[in-house]
């Protein structure tokens, strides 16, 4: 029996962010948080209940600390973190906008100690305890170490039978179109539930059309059970492993942050996935993202009497 019902290998930051209506170059206080995308939905997923664990790699100073015990107090189980004397924790800094002014992001997150980290300081059999295994696209750009502790963890998984879910989450600043699509193929080949913006499927493969024919092609692509196409505003689809499609409509909502709302998505999908019900995944996915948008910072501080209050949203099913 799987000890825990999910686990993520990734970098987490310090998140430094102005107070709404104030900007980075006058601001005289900023919030401080922490963010990353496999620790948001480790964090999410705990907070509902689930047993989870995270990996990663922290160096001993004050804000490795910090994120380590902002895991623990979510309940994720922070002992798979190699703690090292060397390299520094990534910072992000948040001009909070407010329509129509953009939210502005400035990442100073070269040189951390897990992109600086020896991919056998980790250890990748920690994915074979577990019943679903996370890893996004963002932590194989950030040195050639990351992406083959990822390829390994992706690896110890698929030999165990382990469920690969895996979000492709492209980043721009970190590497160009090209290089991302040639390194993310195979992991995307090798997941059980992919998960994919749309955006993302036209800048890394060109694949474009209507929304279910995106999602098609990515089935088609990659040959992944369950493959999701996130659209924002729009909600969300999914291909189901009979090859059903599912749309869920995103509900309005009053949006005070909308960093990590894609990790909350994955999230609410994977909790009701590990139930065994993908539409009621879908639903729950978009519920969480819509409750993520209304709390400041990147976590969905959300429980699970929450989301179940807050789902009660009708899947519009398309026949294939």
């Amino acid at each position: 029996m799987a000890e825990y019902d999910l686990v993520a290998f990734g970098e987490t930051m310090i998140r430094l962010s102005t107070p709404l209506g104030q900007r980075l170059e006058t601001s005289t206080t900023l919030d401080i948080g922490i963010g990353g995308a496999e620790s948001n939905v480790a964090i999410a997923l705990a907070r509902l209940g689930r047993p989870v664990a995270w990996s990663s790699v922290l160096p001993r100073n004050p804000f490795g600390a910090r994120i380590a015990a902002e895991l623990r107090r979510h309940q994720v189980d922070d002992r798979q973190i190699s703690w090292v004397d060397h390299g520094r924790v990534g910072v992000y800094y948040l001009d909070s906008g407010a329509p129509p002014r953009p939210t502005h992001v400035v990442y100073d997150r070269a040189a951390s100690a897990i992109a600086l980290c020896d991919p056998d300081a980790v250890d990748p059999s920690l994915a074979t305890r577990a019943r679903v295994l996370h890893l996004t696209g963002i932590t194989p750009a950030l040195s050639e170490s990351c992406a083959e502790i990822t390829r390994r963890f992706a690896a110890c998984a698929n030999k165990a039978n382990v469920p690969l879910s895996f979000d492709v989450n492209y980043r721009a600043l970190l590497w160009s179109p090209d290089e991302a699509a040639a390194a993310l193929e195979p992991l995307c080949a090798a997941a059980t539930i992919l998960f994919c913006g749309r955006n993302d499927a036209r800048t890394l493969w060109g694949i474009d059309g209507s929304n279910d024919e995106v999602l098609a092609e990515l089935a088609r692509r990659f040959g992944t059970e369950t493959t999701v196409l996130t659209l924002g505003d729009e909600g969300a689809l999914v291909r189901t492993p009979s090859g059903e499609t599912l749309h869920q409509a995103a509900p309005a909502v009053q949006v005070v942050d909308k960093v990590g709302a894609g990790d909350a998505f994955a999230a609410g999908f994977l909790h009701g996935y590990l139930n065994g019900d993908i539409p009621r995944a879908l639903r729950l996915g978009v519920a969480l993202a819509a409750l993520k948008m209304t709390i400041h910072g990147d976590l969905a501080l959300i429980s699970a009497r929450e989301l179940e209050a807050w789902s009660g949203i009708t899947t519009h099913t398309v026949l294939r």
